[in-house]
């Protein structure tokens, strides 16, 4: 059997992490093989002691896993066991955060971003020849030209990708790279425009104007700089994005009769309905929460009670909303260590200041993509979590210049 040296082990798990940014935005089954390697990697390189001593200087990590382990702690509680335990085990996506945090190394962290772009690219190009009919690939169509995952994912991606190419402007002295991240800006934004995901484009108008307010001084410059940017887009978007006015006018449509109706069968509706739903289950059930796989269990009877017309919400697993689904399910305890998670991540320290502002971008992108979607139980956004939040917290250690493997 081949020994490895520590240091070699550890090269090898930062070569790996770059394959794992490049797999996530294009491949499942990569995510998937890069992940089991990995961990096998990390359990055979040991030195525990020199690992447990760095998580637990995280606290970050600390409250991640606290919030992990409450859930175990709930699983009696839950009417179907069987499911509670598979639905926990999804969680396994975020012993990459461990590995990340403790392993990684400074010279690494440019490809790891480099890897995650180009990977981006690919799928970017790919999308584009599906809308304009170029080629065909998988289930993505000319409305909906997501070819890896799904629209709301992806357009999330795309707009945190964005930060990522300013950021990058903003930073670099050479034109040649200014023109590049320049142009791929515009090819992302447009993009994300003639996608179906509407919670890609508010949590693009959001980023831009937070990352205006971090790199520009005067803040009428900067209020100015966002609202043009956004303003810009947005009527190029209704313009020439058949894709955006029709989700725009479907979104008006079912808000129309949301007001004038209490119709809730309709495009935002029906999530909205569950926002209700779900709230009214957290407020019936405070302290412990419905459990887990319990949540949707009355939702007919909660729409009933509050004269809600709605589709039938037994075909809903759960409420598309992280900040409702969590409280429903354990209680406000859950939910406040839920939300510690992102107050520790947010209070990462960081020396450069691309780090620090793309920290904040993928926090608040995080945070808004919760808002509208189960991101705590699905594979993109557990992956999109893993990965980031493991990579801002390992720079960040290494940035306090904290001991590595």
């Amino acid at each position: 059997m081949i020994q490895f040296q520590k240091k070699d082990i550890n090269k090898y798990l930062n070569f790996l992490i770059i394959a794992y940014a490049f797999s996530f935005p294009i491949s499942k089954a990569g995510v998937n093989l890069i992940e089991l390697v990995v961990v096998l990697l990390w359990i055979y390189q040991g030195n525990w002691k020199v690992k447990y001593e760095l998580l637990k200087s995280s606290k970050f990590i600390i409250v991640l896993y606290a919030f992990i382990f409450l859930m175990i702690f709930f699983i009696p509680f839950a009417s179907n066991t069987i499911f509670a335990v598979k639905y926990i085990l999804k969680y396994h996506h975020f012993l990459m955060i461990l590995i990340i945090y403790t392993v990684l190394e400074k010279r690494y962290i440019k490809y790891i971003f480099s890897a995650f772009i180009l990977s981006m690219l690919i799928s970017e190009l790919i999308s584009y020849g599906i809308y304009f009919n170029l080629f065909t690939y998988g289930h993505a169509t000319h409305e909906m030209p997501t070819p890896f995952m799904d629209h709301i994912a992806y357009s999330v991606l795309l707009a945190f990708t964005s930060t990522i190419l300013l950021t990058n402007f903003f930073s670099v002295k050479s034109w040649k790279y200014k023109f590049f991240d320049a142009l791929f800006f515009v090819t992302v934004v447009t993009n994300l425009f003639i996608n179906g995901g509407r919670t890609g484009q508010v949590v693009f108008a959001v980023l831009m104007f937070v990352l205006s307010f971090i790199y520009i001084r005067h803040k009428l410059k900067a209020l100015f700089f966002a609202t043009t940017i956004v303003f810009v887009t947005f009527l190029l978007a209704y313009n020439f994005s058949d894709n955006f006015v029709s989700r725009v006018h479907q979104f008006k449509n079912g808000i129309e009769k949301i007001v004038k109706e209490n119709d809730y069968r309709g495009q935002g509706g029906m999530r909205a309905a569950m926002w209700i739903i779900g709230t009214n289950v957290f407020i019936d059930n405070p302290v412990t929460g419905a459990g887990i796989g319990n949540v949707m269990k009355e939702a007919n009877e909660y729409a009933d009670k509050y004269e809600l017309k709605t589709r039938d919400m037994n075909i809903f697993a759960d409420y598309d909303n992280v900040f409702i689904n969590i409280p429903a399910q354990l209680g406000i305890f859950g939910l406040l260590l839920f939300l510690l998670i992102f107050y520790f991540l947010l209070k990462l320290p960081f020396k450069t200041r691309q780090y620090s502002a793309l920290n904040i971008m993928f926090t608040i992108s995080f945070i808004l993509f919760s808002m509208m979607h189960n991101t705590m139980h699905l594979m993109n956004s557990m992956v999109y979590f893993a990965l980031f939040t493991g990579l801002f917290s390992g720079i960040s250690r290494l940035e306090s210049q904290k001991q590595i493997l």
